[in-house]
């Protein structure tokens, strides 16, 4: 892994994790499919910072890092989503928020301060105070296995809305990177495959690689987190 990582939970109940990096060579990071929206905050060591806003991926992105630049990311819970713009036309898109010299950001229509890893769930709740994020709960009980209160129907028009993505393709989304997480863990493919209910350990091979960019055996060995 060429880049120091630690990731944290946060207050948001939004968000899923909170992490830091610090790039300690060039490359390139490949992004697995996540299904959620994302936030990087990047100090660049040539100067001057970025801050991106991702949202809901549904296949694997190439992410370039650049010696010294120092990042804080915010990858948010499946179903939350922000409110000023249409959910479903940020599927696949990442966007480069407006910059101002002494380093604030715009979104929304308003200008915030760049965060710190220590200090980003203030930003959270500030974004949470003006109404920019929201969370489906129809999406939410769908994922959790319990029973929406609405049609298949209206459950397929909440996913297709909020994440630009069926509910079929969100939960392979999730399967895929639960996979990974016992792969990581050292459990054998088969147990993995039987577990999650994948067909065979063919299924769950293609279904990782097509949604993480990585095979089985290479999830193993990869340093870097999903």
């Amino acid at each position: 892994m060429s880049f120091l990582y630690e990731e944290k939970a946060s207050s948001s109940p939004f968000v899923d994790v909170v992490w830091h990096t610090v790039d300690t060579s060039d490359g390139t990071y490949i992004a697995a499919a996540d299904a959620c929206w994302d936030m990087i905050f990047t100090t660049l060591a040539a100067g001057g910072s970025r801050v991106l806003l991702s949202g809901p991926s549904s296949r694997p992105t190439a992410v370039p890092y650049r010696t010294g630049n120092r990042s804080v990311g915010v990858r948010f819970t499946q179903g939350t989503y922000f409110t000023h713009v249409e959910p479903h036309s940020m599927c696949d898109r990442t966007i480069r928020l407006p910059m101002h010299a002494d380093g604030r950001f715009e979104l929304a229509g308003r200008t915030w301060t760049m965060p710190d890893y220590d200090r980003i769930d203030p930003l959270l709740a500030a974004f949470d105070a003006n109404g920019l994020l929201a969370h489906d709960p129809v999406i939410a009980a769908a994922l959790s296995g319990a029973e929406p209160a609405v049609s298949p129907r209206s459950v397929q028009r909440h996913f297709e809305r909020i994440t630009g993505q069926s509910p079929r393709h969100v939960r392979q989304v999730s399967r895929a990177r639960e996979a990974v997480a016992h792969l990581r863990a050292g459990e054998a493919i088969a147990d993995v495959a039987y577990e999650l209910g994948y067909a065979d350990q063919s299924h769950l091979t293609r279904d990782v690689k097509r949604l993480t960019g990585y095979t089985p055996a290479e999830s193993r060995r990869r340093d870097e987190p999903v």
